[in-house]
């Protein structure tokens, strides 16, 4: 019995390496160790059983929704610094990159005076599977990282948006779409 599970654990083990983002993962390892930084990670089932403790306290029935979100949410490293530890903007430049090669689609990135903030997804049909936020600020000396693996529909979270911000995801203007520039010889 021991050998069948012996062989079955190290059968499985290339399947669950192949799940990692080893972009991610390279840039948290290089990253957590600095003077400054304080890392975590949290398996998944922590994350679900709080979201369970707190949705059970939430007050809203949207508050409730959203925390019903995180029970999609699995393994989520993040690292912060707010003593004057920053990343270099050329090894976040480099993170980009490589998420962009692994199948990521940026989000949000904003950019302003020192302050530099991306947030990144990696989807595969209708589903978010991985999310990643750096947040980098020069001026104040404030760093935060968070790697997040996720199951999460984009139809569950786009209902919540809506019962919260019904109003508020109307676009302010109809923009029509060009029609494709034929350009052929």
């Amino acid at each position: 019995m021991k050998n069948n599970l012996l062989i079955f654990m190290l059968l499985l083990l290339p399947g669950l390496a192949i799940c990692q983002n080893k972009a991610l993962n390279k840039f948290y390892r290089q990253h957590k160790h600095e003077q400054g930084v304080k890392n975590m990670k949290l398996p998944g089932w922590v994350i679900r059983l709080g979201s369970k403790i707190a949705r059970n306290k939430a007050e809203s029935e949207t508050e409730k929704d959203a925390l019903g979100l995180m029970r999609h949410f699995g393994k989520v490293k993040f690292m912060y610094s707010e003593e004057g530890v920053q990343i270099p903007a050329e090894k976040v430049s480099r993170l980009r990159q490589d998420l962009l090669n692994n199948h990521f689609d940026d989000l949000i990135m904003i950019k302003s005076e020192g302050m530099h903030m991306q947030i990144m997804v990696q989807e595969f049909g209708d589903i978010i599977q991985n999310i990643m936020m750096v947040f980098n600020d020069t001026e104040s000396g404030e760093m935060f990282f968070i790697s997040a693996k996720a199951n999460l529909s984009l139809k569950e979270l786009s209902k919540v948006l809506q019962k919260e911000m019904p109003d508020k995801l109307t676009p302010l203007f109809d923009v029509e779409e060009e029609e494709p520039v034929d350009v052929s010889l």
